[in-house]
C-alpha cells in the first residue's frame, strides 16, 4: 500500500489540488466577496469531489469509482476539512495571519490527516503488485483462445 510510486502521486496530485483550491478560493473571497468561512469552506469540498476521482483512478488504480470508497474518501476528507477550516480561519481571523498563509499551514496541517486516513482507511484493501501502481488494469483483459469445436 505505501508504494514510493503511489505515494508520489498522492503528493503532486495533492499539491496540484491545493493550488486550484487556492485559485477558487481566491475568486470567491477576493472575487465574489464571499465570507472567508463560507469561500474556504465550499472551495474545500469542490476539491474534495475532484481528487476523490483522480486518486481512485489515477493512484489506486479504480477504473470506475464507487459509492463505499466516496463515503470513505468523504469521511477522511471532512476530518481533514475540519483540521484545515479550523487553522486557516483561525491564524487568518484570530490571529492576524494573511489568508494566503494561513491557507499554506493549514493545508500542511490536514495534509497529515489525509495520509494517514487516504492510505490506512480509504484504500486499504487495494493492494497493487509493486509494478502496476496507480494502475490496476495496466493489461488489456485476457482471452482464452478457443478450440476448434467451441
Amino acid at each position: 500500500m505505501w508504494q514510493p510510486r503511489r505515494v508520489f502521486r498522492w503528493v503532486l496530485l495533492g499539491v496540484t489540488a491545493s493550488l486550484l483550491e487556492l485559485a477558487l478560493l481566491h475568486g470567491l473571497y477576493d472575487g465574489l466577496l464571499w465570507p472567508l468561512p463560507i469561500a474556504t469552506a465550499v472551495a474545500a469540498e469542490v476539491l474534495i469531489l475532484v481528487k476523490f476521482l483522480a486518486n481512485d483512478r489515477f493512484v489506486f488504480g479504480h477504473p470506475w469509482p464507487n459509492f463505499t470508497r466516496l463515503v470513505r474518501y468523504h469521511g477522511a476528507s471532512a476530518g481533514a476539512l475540519v483540521v484545515y477550516w479550523l487553522v486557516l480561519n483561525a491564524l487568518s481571523l484570530l490571529g492576524g495571519v494573511p489568508y494566503v498563509a494561513a491557507f499554506v499551514v493549514g493545508t500542511a496541517a490536514a495534509f497529515a490527516w489525509s495520509l494517514i486516513t487516504n492510505f490506512v482507511w480509504v484504500w486499504e484493501q487495494h493492494n497493487l503488485p509493486e509494478g502496476t501502481a496507480g494502475f490496476a488494469h495496466s493489461q488489456p483483459f485476457r482471452t482464452r483462445k478457443l478450440s476448434r469445436g467451441e
